[in-house]
C-alpha cells in the first residue's frame, strides 16, 4: 500500500479559517510604512480597540522598555518609542492572543515562551550586528517559527508523527516535517507571513530561516540560527525540536560580531529571558 505524503498544497487546502491579523493591526503596520503619517494617525487607529491599546501601554510601561517615567496615553508612546516599535508591540499583542488554543499534541505555553525570547534575542542582536533595524529584528524572532503552530491545529495527526519521528531519532522539528511530510514549518510560516501581507524581507526569512545557501537575507537568517542555538542552550525550545543544538559557523562573516559584542550578547541572555516573561504576562 502506498502512503501519500501530505504536500504544502494538502496542508494549506485544510485551512479553512486563515487566521487573521485584527484591521487595527494591518492598519497600523500600513500606516508605519507610510512616510506621509503621523502619530496622531496611529494613535486613532489603536484607540479603535480598547484592548489592545491598554495592553500596548502596560507593555510601554513596563521595564521592557525602561522609560524614565509612565507614559499616559499611547500617542505619547509613538512620539518617543517610535511607529516601528509601536508596530511590533501591536503586532505582539495580536499575534500572541490569536494562537492561545491549547493543544494535545503541541505545547503553546512552551512555544511562545520559545518565540518570546527568540524575539528578544533577535532583537539584540540586530542591534549588536546592525544588520537591520532592532523592530524588525524583534518581529522575525517572534514569528519565524509560527508555522508549527499552523501544523498543529491543521495537520494534528502529521504533527503528532512528527514530533514522535523528532524524539525517536534526535531531530529538529523542520528536519522531521520533511521526514513525514513534503513540506515543512519554515514553508508553511512564510506562507502565512504573505497572507498577512508583512514586510518581504520578514516572508523570505521565515522561510529561508534554517538555510544560509540560496537565501537573499543571509544575515538575516543568520541573526535567526545564533537566537535558535542560544534558545537550545538555554533549553528553551518548543515540541519536537530534539535535536542537540549545533550552530552553522557560516553566519559569523554576515553577522561580523566581534568577541566583545559576542561577550555582551552571551551575557545578557537570562535578562533577554526575563523581558520575554514579562512580555507574555502582558500581551497574553
Amino acid at each position: 500500500m502506498t502512503v501519500t505524503r501530505a504536500s504544502f498544497e494538502d496542508i494549506i487546502d485544510r485551512i479553512h479559517t486563515v487566521p487573521s491579523l485584527p484591521e487595527v493591526v494591518t492598519q497600523v503596520v500600513r500606516l508605519v510604512n507610510d512616510p506621509n503619517s503621523d502619530a496622531r494617525q496611529v494613535n486613532q487607529i489603536i484607540m479603535k480597540d480598547a484592548a489592545m491599546s491598554a495592553k500596548m501601554l502596560r507593555m510601554v510601561n513596563s521595564v521592557y522598555y525602561s522609560l524614565p517615567e509612565p507614559v499616559n496615553d499611547l500617542e505619547q508612546a509613538i512620539v518617543i518609542l517610535g511607529f516601528k516599535t509601536i508596530r511590533s508591540i501591536a503586532l505582539s499583542v495580536s499575534v500572541l492572543s490569536l494562537f492561545q488554543q491549547q493543544n494535545a499534541n503541541f505545547n503553546m505555553k512552551a512555544f511562545w515562551a520559545h518565540s518570546a525570547v527568540s524575539a528578544c534575542l533577535c532583537r539584540l542582536i540586530a542591534g549588536k550586528a546592525r544588520i537591520c533595524d532592532p523592530e524588525l529584528g524583534f518581529t522575525i524572532g517572534l514569528l519565524k517559527d509560527i508555522g508549527k503552530v499552523i501544523l498543529a491545529e491543521n495537520a494534528a495527526e502529521e504533527t503528532r508523527t512528527i514530533i514522535a519521528v523528532a524524539r525517536e531519532y534526535r531531530m529538529s522539528f523542520t528536519k522531521a516535517c520533511r521526514e513525514v511530510i513534503d513540506t515543512d514549518d519554515a514553508e508553511i510560516g512564510g506562507w502565512l507571513a504573505e497572507r498577512w501581507e508583512l514586510d518581504p524581507q520578514l516572508t523570505t526569512v521565515v522561510k529561508d530561516q534554517n538555510r544560509l545557501i540560496g537565501t537573499t537575507e543571509p544575515k538575516l537568517v543568520s541573526m535567526c540560527m545564533l537566537a535558535e542555538y542560544l534558545c537550545g542552550l538555554k533549553k528553551i525550545r518548543t515540541s519536537g525540536s530534539c535535536d542537540e543544538p549545533v550552530l552553522d559557523t557560516g553566519i559569523w562573516p554576515h553577522l561580523g560580531l566581534d568577541k566583545t559584542s559576542l561577550v555582551d550578547v552571551l551575557s545578557v541572555i537570562n535578562d533577554e529571558v526575563e523581558n520575554a516573561r514579562q512580555l507574555l504576562a502582558i500581551a497574553g
